[in-house]
C-alpha cells in the first residue's frame, strides 16, 4: 500500500511538474521584449522671437519660473491606415505654475525608431507663431492630446491655451484644434471649441477623440472651472472647494474645419467638478457606435484637509445619439486617492486623472492610481472593465506589476487590434537610499483574446516589461511644477500587437534640459 501511495505521489508530483512547466512556457511566450529606447528631437521656444521672448520675460519679471528645453506630458497617436506611422506631441518649456511656452509635434514613419519635428507646428502660443487676432494669440499652452480619423487623412491635435496676465486663474483661456491633413508634418490654424475671456473661468484637461466610425466626425471634452470671485485663490481648492467645474463638449462633423461652440453635457453642482473627461466609442458590441465620457467625479464633503474634503469616483456618462443628450454619470469606482512622494518631496502624477480605453469587441477599460491595495498606502495601479457599454464594471483588481510596496504611478492603457491590453507606467523599484528618485518606465500586459483581464491573473502572467532599456532616471531633477512633473499622463498606442510607448523621463537619461520625451516598442 505504501509503495502504491508513493507511486501515486510520485506520478502526482510528476504531473504538477509537467503543468507548472507548462504554464512556465505559457507564461514566458507572453512576456513582452523591449526595443530600443529613442529619444525625441525637442524644440526649445523661448527666444525664438520677440514677441515670444517679451512673453517669456514678463512671466519671468512677475516670479514665474520657466524650464527651458524641457518637455513633459507626451500623447501619441497612430495611422490607422500606416501603423509604423506615428504622430506624437508634447509639452514644450514647462513653467512651475501652469503650461508651457508650447505645445510640439514629431512624426515618426518606421514604427518610433526615429522621429522628426513636423515642419509647420501648431500655432497654439505666441511663442509658436500666433499672430495677433489669431486663435493661439495666448501666452502658455497644456495638455496636448492627438487622434486620428479612422480613414487615416486628418491628425487633430486639442490644447488648451491661456494668458498669465490677472488675478484668479489669471487670464482668458481657450480651447484650440489644429488639424494636419499630411500625416502631422504640417498643422493649420486652429480652430476654437471654446473661449472665455473672464479670469474667473478656466478650460481645462480636455482631449479631443476622432470617431471610429464617422471619418469626419472628432469630439472634445473637458471640464471648465468657474470660480466664485477675482479674489479667490485657485490653490484653496486643496482645502475647501471652492469652483464649480460641468464637463464641457464640442463635436466637428467636417473633418476639424469647424467646431460647434463648446457647451455644458454635465454639470456635478456647486462646489463639484469633473476632471479629466475622455470619450472612449467602441465599434463592437452592445455599445457600438455610443460615445462614452469617462473622468473623475470630485463631490464636495463641505470638510477641510485633503482626505476630507471630496470624494473622488471614476464615473461615466453615455451619449446614444452622437453627443446630443447624456445619461446621468454611472460610477465605475471610488477611487482612493494616495499622492506620490519620493524621499519627501511630492511628485505630481495622476492620482485624480482616470484613463480609459475600448477594445475591438467593445470591452471597455478605466484605469487609475489607487492606494487600496497596499498595506502603507502606497500608489499602485487600479483596473476595472465593463462588457456592456460602460453600464456595470466590474470590481477593481490590482494591475501593476512593480514589486512588493513598490510606487507605481501614471498610468495610461491601450487595447491593441488582438484584443491585448497594455498599460504604461512609472516604477521605482531600482531606487536606492542613496538615490531614492530612480525610476522607471514599464509596460504590463493581459492577452484579452485568452485572460479575463479583470483577474489579475491575467496580467501577471506577462510580467512587465522595462521601457527605460538603458538605465533608470532619477525622478526628482524634473521640472517642480507644484511638485517634480513630467506629465499627468503618457502616451501608449499599438501597430497591430506591437504596443508603442512615448514617455518623458528627466536626468540623467534626459540631457538636453531637464526632461526629454522618449519611445519604445514592446511586443
Amino acid at each position: 500500500m505504501r509503495v502504491a501511495l508513493h507511486g501515486r505521489r510520485l506520478r502526482l508530483v510528476l504531473a504538477a511538474a509537467v503543468v507548472a512547466l507548462a504554464c512556465a512556457a505559457v507564461a514566458a511566450a507572453s512576456t513582452f521584449t523591449a526595443g530600443t529606447r529613442v529619444r525625441a528631437p525637442d524644440m526649445p521656444l523661448a527666444g525664438t522671437s520677440a514677441a515670444c521672448a517679451a512673453r517669456v520675460a514678463a512671466s519671468t519679471a512677475a516670479g514665474s519660473v520657466n524650464f527651458p528645453d524641457s518637455e513633459v506630458e507626451p500623447h501619441v497617436t497612430v495611422d490607422p491606415t500606416k501603423p509604423n506611422h506615428l504622430v506624437a506631441m508634447f509639452q514644450q518649456d514647462r513653467w512651475n505654475d501652469g503650461g508651457a511656452n508650447g505645445d510640439v509635434v514629431v512624426v515618426s514613419n518606421d514604427g518610433g525608431a526615429s522621429w522628426h519635428l513636423a515642419s509647420v507646428q501648431p500655432k497654439f502660443t505666441i511663442c509658436q507663431g500666433a499672430t495677433p487676432g489669431s486663435p493661439g494669440f495666448l501666452d502658455r499652452t497644456t495638455d496636448p492630446w492627438l487622434s486620428y480619423s479612422s480613414d487615416g487623412k486628418i491628425v487633430y491635435a486639442i490644447a488648451d491655451s491661456f494668458n498669465v496676465n490677472g488675478p484668479a486663474f489669471g487670464g482668458a483661456s481657450a480651447i484650440l484644434v489644429s488639424r494636419s491633413l499630411d500625416g502631422g508634418e504640417t498643422w493649420q490654424t486652429p480652430v476654437t471649441a471654446r473661449f472665455d475671456a473672464s479670469t474667473t473661468v478656466l478650460n481645462d484637461k480636455e482631449t479631443v477623440t476622432a470617431d471610429p466610425t464617422a471619418p469626419n466626425t472628432a469630439y472634445a471634452v473637458w471640464d471648465r472651472l468657474v470660480s466664485p470671485s477675482q479674489n479667490a485663490n485657485p490653490g484653496a481648492f486643496n482645502v475647501s472647494p471652492a469652483f464649480r467645474g460641468p464637463t464641457m463638449f464640442s463635436k466637428t462633423t467636417d473633418g476639424g474645419v469647424t467646431w460647434s461652440e463648446g457647451r455644458p453635457i454635465f454639470d456635478p453642482g456647486q462646489k463639484n467638478q469633473t476632471i479629466a473627461n475622455q470619450i472612449v466609442v467602441p465599434t463592437a458590441g452592445p455599445a457600438a457606435g455610443v460615445l462614452i465620457d469617462g473622468f473623475d467625479l470630485i463631490l464636495s464633503k463641505g470638510g477641510k484637509g485633503n482626505n476630507q474634503r471630496a470624494s473622488f469616483s471614476v464615473a461615466v456618462i453615455r451619449s446614444t445619439d452622437g453627443g446630443a443628450t447624456w445619461s446621468d454619470p454611472i460610477i465605475v469606482s471610488e477611487m482612493q486617492v494616495t499622492s506620490v512622494t519620493i524621499a519627501g518631496q511630492d511628485v505630481r502624477s495622476s492620482d485624480i486623472i482616470p484613463e480609459f480605453a475600448s477594445a475591438p469587441d467593445g470591452t471597455l477599460y478605466a484605469a487609475w492610481q489607487d492606494q487600496r491595495f497596499s498595506p502603507t498606502g502606497a500608489s499602485k495601479i487600479a483596473l476595472s472593465r465593463s462588457t456592456d457599454g460602460g453600464l456595470h464594471w466590474s470590481a477593481p483588481i490590482r494591475v501593476d506589476q512593480s514589486p512588493g510596496d513598490t510606487q507605481a504611478f501614471i498610468p495610461q492603457i491601450h487595447v491593441s487590434a488582438g484584443g491585448t491590453v497594455g498599460l504604461l507606467y512609472y516604477d521605482l523599484e531600482n531606487a536606492t537610499a542613496a538615490q531614492p528618485g530612480l525610476t522607471d518606465a514599464f509596460i504590463a500586459h493581459c492577452h484579452g483574446a485568452t485572460s479575463n483581464c479583470a483577474d489579475s491573473a491575467g496580467w501577471v502572467a506577462g510580467g512587465q516589461t522595462r521601457l527605460t532599456t538603458t538605465g533608470s532616471f532619477d525622478y526628482l531633477t524634473a521640472p517642480d511644477a507644484g511638485g517634480v512633473f513630467l506629465g499627468d499622463y503618457d502616451g501608449l498606442t499599438s501597430s497591430g500587437e506591437t504596443f508603442k510607448a512615448f514617455f518623458d523621463a528627466s536626468q540623467p537619461i534626459a540631457t538636453a534640459g531637464q526632461s526629454d520625451s522618449f519611445s519604445n516598442s514592446a511586443g
